[in-house]
């Protein structure tokens, strides 16, 4: 293997793989897993192996040992190339493995190696000498742009068509997360099966919101005052097991963006050059914190993030109930937004 210190980006490595170009080691990992999926499996087929293949050894899991697997790589392949160590959320490179991270430095050269990995931690020996040997890329939630591209493509395959429009509402309900986009997407195919266009009115009727989803309109109530709507929401939230602790992080989130948006306002910016400063989120999400932020003071904005603040230390010293003090977070705003 030839060191190259290749952390290359996800773009990066989508251009590799078109052009064929591939190596002998990779990391895969991030919070967008559909992709590392996709990716691992199609760069498993271009490399000729196949789970359950003799010349194809999966790892996966806490049991495999690392002379298991030092054996199977020095194991020589048959009647083919290469012999494929595919080691699928081991913890390795979360855990750390020293022995291995040395195995690779000079490994048996009929060997590749595909990690993809949940966690990793950057820092260990093992996460650097794959980085130093081989390729690792990350892969994070992509943009909307993509999301759309890849919206598109799929649709298009399937004979039918949606607008720019239905493409960010149905962005709007899915948010980013790619599993959970193609699973929304198929059912609109089935429920447009007769139609060539997918309407908004399909959208609603379909894809159901994430819990993110129901939390942001919980805030969004909570800022306009809406205070049976807010609680009534919240009891839903909680019946449905989700943690305090989430909410309060998503309403101090929300605040924060609020406070910024005012500032950005305050210093003359409208809403074509908000948007693109506020990283992650979607233009119909900021011009409703721009509507929002419009009709508080930066005061009345501040207090409610040092509430947020307050209580979240509360939490973190065992002072406060999560359940209790996020209760009394919201119902404390909404005061606020009533005063």
């Amino acid at each position: 293997m030839k060191a190259k210190d290749a952390q290359i980006s996800f773009e990066s490595f989508q251009k590799q793989y078109r052009a064929k170009e591939f190596g002998r080691l990779y990391l895969f990992y991030g919070e967008e897993q559909y992709l590392c999926k996709f990716y691992v499996g199609n760069l498993l087929k271009a490399l000729g192996g196949e789970v359950g293949d003799m010349n194809t050894n999966l790892f996966e899991g806490k049991n495999a040992t690392i002379g298991q697997i030092i054996d199977q790589a020095e194991t020589l392949p048959l009647f083919a190339e290469n012999r494929i160590i595919y080691l699928r959320d081991t913890g390795l490179v979360k855990g750390g493995s020293d022995e291995l991270a040395e195995y690779l430095e000079n490994p048996c050269e009929s060997s590749i190696f595909i990690f993809w990995e949940k966690d990793v931690d950057e820092r260990s020996k093992l996460f650097q000498t794959i980085k130093k040997q081989g390729t690792v890329v990350c892969i994070q939630p992509q943009d909307r742009a993509y999301l759309k591209k890849n919206i598109g493509s799929l649709l298009r395959n399937e004979g039918k068509r949606i607008s720019d429009a239905t493409a960010n509402h149905l962005l709007d309900k899915t948010g980013s997360d790619m599993a959970n986009l193609r699973s929304e997407l198929d059912k609109l195919i089935a429920y447009c099966m007769d139609k060539e266009e997918i309407t908004g009115e399909d959208v609603d009727a379909i894809c159901s919101q994430t819990i993110e989803d129901k939390i942001f309109v919980m805030i969004d109530f909570i800022l306009e005052g809406r205070r049976k709507e807010a609680m009534a929401l919240y009891y839903d939230l909680l019946a449905l097991k989700v943690p305090p602790v989430k909410v309060l992080v998503l309403i101090e989130r929300r605040y924060m963006q609020l406070l910024k948006v005012k500032s950005l306002r305050e210093q003359g910016e409208v809403a074509a050059t908000i948007i693109p400063k506020m990283s992650g989120m979607f233009p119909s999400q900021v011009q409703t914190l721009i509507r929002h932020a419009g009709q508080m003071t930066r005061k009345e904005i501040q207090n409610g993030l040092n509430l947020c603040v307050d209580i979240d230390e509360g939490f973190k010293s065992g002072r406060i109930d999560e359940a209790i003090g996020t209760e009394m977070v919201i119902l404390n705003l909404l005061d606020r937004t009533m005063a």
